[in-house]
């Protein structure tokens, strides 16, 4: 990881938990009607998504607006060895503080493959390059799990102001197709 990527990382993460609650609060609810209106025009039957943690985009209507929209939502489940496994999400009641303290659905593990029978993954992200290059946490979860070959158009959802061209790219990093802010979706192709 390198030093950039680190005080980025750092200076995203302090901007996220010094957000005004007022302000959070109305870019999640913009944030949320344009996950569903992108979920209305595309119509996909299997998606894959977090659940968002105190600071990330989406807050607490996030998971429930997919579900509604979609006929099957997976969430991840961290493991020890850096790779995700999925789930159904069934209800906010339905999830569980997993291994790493975040939550995760408490239902049947579908294994690390369920990514390769979605149409659409919501990935998340500190920040994202204009052309669609996420800037992750640093754990790599994400990273290794959309570089096994799923061929899902990938989106990210972001904060406004997190679209940003100072985020070192490196060779293993791979693009987004979406990104949905609180400002609109942007839809940069196929990959």
């Amino acid at each position: 990881m390198s030093e950039s990527k680190t005080e980025l990382r750092r200076k995203l993460l302090d901007a996220r938990a010094t957000m005004p609650a007022d302000l959070r609060h109305r870019e999640d609810a913009a944030l949320v009607a344009h996950v569903s209106y992108f979920l209305r025009s595309t119509r996909p039957k299997r998606v894959a998504a977090y659940v968002p943690g105190r600071t990330e985009p989406g807050g607490r209507l996030f998971l429930d607006a997919i579900h509604s929209e979609v006929p099957a939502l997976i969430l991840p489940l961290s493991l020890e060895d850096g790779r995700l496994d999925w789930a159904l999400y069934q209800g906010p009641t339905n999830l569980v503080k997993g291994a790493f303290g975040i939550w995760e659905p408490s239902g049947p593990r579908l294994g690390p493959e369920a990514l390769n029978f979605c149409d659409l993954i919501i990935a998340p992200a500190l920040a994202c390059t204009p052309g669609g290059i996420r800037l992750g946490k640093g754990g790599g979860f994400y990273d290794r799990a959309l570089a096994t070959g799923v061929r899902a158009t990938v989106a990210t959802t972001l904060y406004n102001g997190e679209i940003r061209d100072d985020i070192e790219v490196e060779d293993h990093d791979l693009p987004v197709n979406v990104i949905i802010t609180p400002a609109g979706v942007r839809n940069l192709g196929a990959l």
